[in-house]
């Protein structure tokens, strides 16, 4: 019978630390903490620009860098006592700093906290936007339970689910969100296209019921529309009927097409269309049109136009005029986009300006209606069917013209009806004699120069830059050792598999790990027998696989160029480009050891050459392992589990190929959990069957086969194992993160335990597996508890019987944790306790050295402290299956017998 595991109080948080004098300050609807008599001015602008929030306090907090642990006391403190939940916004911290801030203000208060998870960028009407790359947001924190993701903007539009992450379109396109929307563009990573990314940011509403599509950018090869249809396809139909689109940049149409026509025989049903861009209210915002440098170019009157497919029974061939301004005050409107000006002439709104005609049997009606916006000249069309009707109807033009404000009259041009849609447009100016210009291309005006100044977007310069999180890693000294996991494979080891990089595509280069392809080793011959397909690796080492590992396979554009809050706590900006955020899952830079372990690292042993196995026994001998613990070594780019940028292809293929059996078996039920859950679906461009390989990689991974998996990890060599890996990072980084406390219980050896005190920090290139919450079932002389960032939850894919475990969450290999606090078992009985860290990989630099980052280590201490108290009043609960006790227990970073 397992003994019960009974985790004892800790201590409080640490008393002495110097107090900070706090003050608060209501300004607007938000609450300001801040020290006393040092309100700053970025703070108070902030506090009286951001929306209201009916359901949730408002709280802006600005305290100085590196404040003991007890100024966040004075701040729970100085909340109102309200059942009310809390909305907390901390300017340039960390997302580590701000999730362990929300998680333990929510414990310390009792009450629901909202804190971002990455940097936040003010935008128009008091929006406030989230972005730090894949899975930044809003996170939602409750007392006692799991931090909950809710939103990419406050206040939450009814699309935000359908824009959150940045999402590759091909090889050189990208969909990168934006407060308003969306935005389609070349996936080159510089100084304009940061440029461009501000102006949208600082300039474009978000509305609550438009989801904005932007498209293209200014400078660079036109966008191929087969990256709008790929984005189009991940909208579900709600999220569709709610999409404007808005030409940006260059977009590669059909010869004599309009975006608009072209988007709807593209995606077979109706598209709408904004002749410009929006700009203003978050309601009613105004269209100005965009011209070829993305400046502002005149204030459209006509606003939205419907496309349908050439396929559809309704189609026309004018486009239909959805919503519009009205053009000048004190007129009636008569029919849709039509006013009444004079007994003999009407005023109506078309989509390149203006129209002056007579009530009926108007002149070149459907090229008129037909014609779209220029960027440069607002149009202001008259009848000229006989030269009597041309002088009035010109005479009513020009005094439209005296009509409209300024802005708009000096970009207008008057222009005789028979003339528009002509190949050269006869331009009658409004003062002396006509203007003859070329006409401009039919098409959007996006490329065509204006001949007029333009108003300029405002462009925020870079200036900081929130870090993003994510497992960092610390390197160990590399020793090469045999293994053997007690596998029988019945098939050939993964010599095929070889890993190419990428095609080159324009994002910024990232440090790279590269290893050399070496020659490849013979198959392995299959047995004659058919053994029950176990998951392990082999002795005889198969090829390695020549990779080239980026920390970045994308550019983030946004946090680079665009400037986020900035209040007194956030760090003054550094010299160069700050590091771009690295999804959970991808392969980091391997930084030197901080310091030399206790135990000196022996040489690498050379690789022996590998002997062809024979048929009747394919079952290598025991490796001769040393018993005593070590470090882990940091393995080659060949022999990580780490998901390189080239993607899978070969190794799902290995993984169908070499467990067919298993894989058949698993596809049913999985096939169904993923038609249950479409989240498992995201939205990186995986296809159907690229996701169920992974997902059923998972299965097996959790199941009692997938142990000698972790064994052979934390040899670092290679093997069939790592293909296998990959597999299951991919698919684990489909399920949710957990943030917050996790536990499992360890009984290390005199040996490993005198390893660990040597160390501030440990990464493990196996996978760690914890429980959210203490079992009954759990074995060990000690509690090991862990803060975890990006830990990914199971329960989905958990598979049942002995293999079960509740509660369990995952950390992917290379994930590095920081050593906080230790404390051996008492000979009274008294347990003993290990306080980790899960380090972000900002938080370890080029030569090993961990960030001293003491703000942070105290709110995780004081975190875990907390959740122990609480485990330690209820009664531990959970089931641990009874094969799957034995993947836990091992201490991260140690190699172990």
């Amino acid at each position: 019978m397992a003994t019960r595991s009974s985790l004892s109080p800790l201590n409080r948080r640490r008393r002495g630390a110097p107090e900070l004098a706090l003050a608060r300050h209501t300004v607007g609807n938000v609450l300001v903490v801040c020290p006393e008599k040092k309100m700053t001015p970025e703070a108070q602008a902030l506090a009286m620009s951001v929306a209201a929030d009916d359901e949730h306090e408002m709280v802006v907090v600005d305290l100085p860098v590196g404040v003991p642990i007890t100024a966040w006391d004075s701040v729970a403190e100085l909340l109102p006592r309200r059942r009310r939940g809390v909305r907390l916004i901390l300017g340039g911290r960390s997302r580590e700093a701000t999730a362990l801030t929300g998680q333990w203000l929510s414990e310390r208060i009792g009450r629901t906290v909202v804190a971002p998870d990455g940097a936040i960028f003010p935008g128009v009407g008091g929006t406030l936007f989230v972005h730090s790359g894949r899975g930044s947001g809003w996170i939602r924190f409750r007392p006692g339970r799991p931090p909950e993701w809710e939103a990419k903007r406050f206040p939450r539009p009814s699309w935000d689910s359908g824009a959150t992450d940045p999402v590759p379109t091909s090889s050189v396109g990208m969909a990168d969100p934006i407060p308003g929307g969306v935005w389609i563009h070349a996936a080159a990573r510089d100084a304009g296209s940061g440029e461009h990314w501000s102006r949208l940011v600082s300039s474009m509403p978000c509305q609550p019921d438009v989801l904005t599509v932007v498209l293209g950018c200014p400078g660079t090869p036109p966008l191929s529309l087969d990256d709008v249809s790929r984005f189009w396809r991940q909208l579900d139909d709600q999220v569709r009927e709610k999409v404007r689109f808005v030409q940006y940049g260059p977009v590669r149409l059909p010869s004599g097409g309009t975006l608009g026509q072209a988007l709807a025989d593209l995606l077979g049903t109706r598209v709408v269309c904004y002749t410009g861009m929006p700009v203003g209210s978050t309601t009613t915002p105004d269209i100005y049109t965009v011209c070829a440098d993305g400046g502002l170019g005149w204030h459209a009157f006509a606003r939205e136009v419907g496309y349908l497919p050439r396929t559809d029974p309704a189609f026309r061939e004018t486009p239909v005029l959805l919503s519009h301004r009205i053009p000048v005050g004190g007129v009636e409107q008569v029919a849709p986009a039509v006013y009444w000006y004079t007994p003999d002439a009407v005023l109506e709104v078309v989509q390149s300006g203006l129209w002056v005609r007579p009530p009926e049997g108007a002149q070149n009606a459907a090229a008129v209606r037909a014609e779209p916006p220029r960027a440069d000249v607002n149009v202001l069309a008259f009848d000229a069917t006989d030269e009597k009707r041309a002088e009035r109807m010109r005479l009513l033009a020009q005094d439209v013209l005296a009509r409209l404000d300024p802005a708009t009259r000096v970009r207008c041009r008057l222009v005789p009806a028979s003339e528009v849609g002509r190949a050269e447009i006869r331009i009658a100016g409004p003062a002396q004699g006509e203007l003859v210009a070329e006409a401009q291309p039919s098409g959007p005006s996006v490329g065509n120069s204006s001949v007029i100044d333009t108003v300029q977007l405002p462009v925020v310069k870079a200036e900081v830059r929130a870090d993003t999180g994510g497992p960092a890693v610390v390197a160990s000294p590399v020793v090469e050792t045999p293994v053997d996991t007690g596998i029988s494979l019945d098939t050939r080891a993964p010599a095929d598999v070889v890993v190419e990089t990428g095609a080159e595509a324009p994002p910024e280069p990232a440090p790279t790990i590269a290893a050399a392809a070496s020659e490849p080793a013979p198959a392995i011959a299959a047995a004659p027998s058919e053994p029950a397909p176990v998951i392990a690796a082999a002795a005889i080492e198969p090829a390695p696989i020549a990779a080239a590992v980026t920390t970045e396979p994308r550019p983030e554009p946004g946090p680079v160029s665009a400037m986020s809050i900035r209040l007194e706590s956030s760090p003054i900006p550094t010299v160069g480009e700050p590091p771009a955020p690295r999804p959970a899952g991808t392969a980091p830079s391997a930084p030197e050891p901080p310091a030399p372990s206790a135990t000196p690292a022996p040489e690498p042993a050379p690789e022996p050459a590998p002997e062809p196995v024979k048929a009747e026994d394919s079952r290598p001998e025991e490796p001769e392992e040393s018993a005593e613990p070590r470090l882990q070594p940091t393995p080659q780019p060949a022999a990580s589990a780490l998901v390189a940028d080239h993607g899978l292809t070969e190794e799902r293929a290995w993984l169908r190929r070499t467990l067919s059996r298993d894989f058949d078996t698993l596809s049913h039920s999985i096939s169904r959990i993923l038609s249950e859950h479409p989240g498992f679906q995201g939205s990186d461009g995986r296809s159907s069957a690229d996701v169920l390989t992974d997902t059923v990689a998972v299965r097996l991974y959790l199941s009692e086969r997938g142990d000698a998996i972790d064994q052979a990890l934390r040899t670092g060599a290679n093997g069939p194992h790592v293909p296998f890996s990959r597999c299951v990072v991919s698919g684990l980084t489909r399920l949710p993160s957990h943030r917050g406390a996790t536990t499992f219980t360890a009984s290390p050896t005199p040996q490993q335990w005198e390893l660990y005190q040597q160390r501030r920090l440990v990464t493990d290139w196996s996978f760690i597996h914890a429980l959210t919450e203490p079992s009954p079932d759990q074995q060990g002389e000690l509690d090991v508890l862990v803060w975890s960032m990006t830990a990914r939850r199971t329960k989905l894919l958990e598979p049942g019987g002995v293999d079960e475990v509740d509660n369990r969450v995952v950390f992917v290999p290379g994930t590095s944790f920081k050593i906080l606090e230790m404390a051996e078992p008492g000979a009274d009985g008294t347990r003993g306790r290990i306080l980790l860290r899960e380090l972000a990989e900002s938080e370890v630099d080029e030569s090993g050295r961990v960030d001293a980052r003491g703000s942070l280590d105290e709110l995780a201490i004081t975190s875990l402290r907390r959740c122990v108290e609480r485990w330690s009043a209820a009664q531990p609960r959970g089931v641990v299956g009874e094969s799957a006790t034995r993947r836990f227990g091992w201490m991260p970073g140690l190699v172990q017998r």
